[in-house]
């Protein structure tokens, strides 16, 4: 098909790769956003190579971006006792694409600047969505415009609006039980660190995360190595800052908090956490894979993103996913002739591979959060061999082939599963 006219509700990541994508291929896109203008919000984001080159595909500029380029993942223990790296020197090479690390805002911002320069895409800004007609499709506005498409794509997050209409229910997002500290420090107090150590986690971009008992902490450099990033992931039960209200998402906070909790951790994160000021504390949501992704009766509405599978952050790949929902969806439309077809399609080829990565990201919530003990030492031997039974995602090649080497854009493409690694025995363990 060629030339549809298509909205897609929400200018997060995916709604703009989304636009990219189908802009790429000959439609015409608006892009409806309830927000006036985008701030700088958030933190750092990972960046990988299964989202990095279909990006690049579709005009995105990394170049004028400024950024880091990864390593690898480096794990350590609470301790500071080295586990594991999982290097990235061949991503290049074997994926075709670098490793980013960047800031959110300036991806966002590489994004809209990749949108602007299309002629096919329109983005309105401040235009918030009261509800969808399934039939025409159309979307209305909340000031009462009713703008009509042969598709809508709604990319409007965890907590969309359309999903109980498409679904047929209710889902609310699920507490996953760990909240996340969000905080970007100046890197010049870490290279005037007198410890090697913490100079070298400016110097040598790894996203080195600790591994500790119910938490564990993530730091890499953003920004030309100007700016370090780190998240720190705890357990509710665990958390000495003021608690989130069930109908709280994000809040602001101070480091006394996290100073204390950690004070008993490696040299490196005690430090770290001394460096923060405010910061920004979410709580972590997801829910259990969807029975459909698209509206039945006329099937030509669909979700895209966290509004059909929100995932946890330990497998930095919300935002990949996303990229790599826009291009299954493009590649749908080009295959066959009528959008219900290729929206079913696009759903098949994504259910299996989003699920499994959500699953996974649970598996990792439980393996990075163990106390000291039996589980932690079979964990610490399990990381020291390339195989199926590997606790950590990128420790076992074949999975890291499979997450960074797929090709959305194939439909026709095999997709087995590698086995996950058993997982300790906790309440998670039932998340699929």
């Amino acid at each position: 098909m060629h030339d549809l006219k298509v909205i897609v509700v929400g200018a997060g990541i995916g709604g703009l790769q989304t636009a990219l994508a189908l802009a790429a291929d000959g439609h015409s896109v608006t892009v409806l956003e309830s927000v006036k203008e985008f701030l700088e919000v958030g933190a750092g984001i990972r960046v990988p190579p299964n989202s990095v080159r279909l990006s690049r595909s579709w005009g995105v500029d990394f170049e004028a971006i400024p950024k880091e380029t990864s390593l690898g993942n480096r794990f350590v223990d609470w301790h500071g006792n080295h586990l594991l790296d999982c290097p990235f020197d061949d991503v290049q090479d074997r994926y075709g694409a670098p490793y980013y690390f960047i800031h959110r805002a300036d991806l966002i911002d590489a994004l809209v600047s990749a949108v602007k320069r299309s002629p096919r895409i329109i983005l309105r800004m401040g235009t918030p969505v009261a509800s969808c007609d399934f039939d025409s499709p159309a979307i209305i506005t909340t000031s009462g415009e009713r703008i009509s498409a042969d598709l809508v794509i709604c990319a409007d997050g965890i907590k969309s609006a359309a999903r109980p209409s498409i679904t047929g229910s209710s889902i609310s997002p699920i507490d996953t039980g760990d909240v996340a500290y969000r905080i970007l420090v100046p890197t010049a107090s870490l290279l005037a660190s007198p410890d090697p150590h913490i100079r070298s986690l400016v110097t040598h971009p790894w996203a080195v995360h600790w591994l500790g008992p119910e938490g564990h902490a993530v730091g890499y450099p953003l920004r030309n190595g100007t700016l370090y990033n780190i998240i720190i992931d705890v357990t509710h039960t665990t958390d000495l800052g003021a608690p989130l209200e069930s109908d709280e998402w994000r809040s602001d906070a101070d480091n006394a908090c996290l100073v204390e909790r950690f004070k008993d951790w490696c040299p490196a994160v005690r430090e770290l956490c001394a460096l923060t000021g405010r910061y920004l504390k979410w709580k972590l949501a997801d829910f259990k894979e969807l029975e459909r992704w698209v509206e039945e009766r006329e099937g030509r509405v669909a979700l895209l993103g966290d509004a059909c599978h929100p995932m946890m952050p330990y497998l930095a790949q919300g935002a990949a996913q996303a990229t790599e929902d826009a291009a299954a969806l493009a590649a749908a439309l080009r295959m066959y002739d009528d959008i219900p077809t290729a929206l079913k399609a696009y759903e098949a080829q994504r259910k299996p591979r989003s699920a499994y990565i959500a699953y996974n990201t649970r598996v990792l919530q439980n393996w990075l959060h163990l106390y000291d003990g039996e589980e932690q030492r079979r964990r610490d031997e399990l990381m020291k061999h390339d195989n199926s039974e590997n606790p950590i995602f990128w420790g076992f090649s074949e999975r890291k082939d499979w997450l960074f080497g797929h090709d959305s854009a194939n439909l026709k493409l095999s997709q087995p599963i590698p086995l996950p690694p058993s997982m300790p025995p906790t309440e998670s363990s039932v998340y699929l």
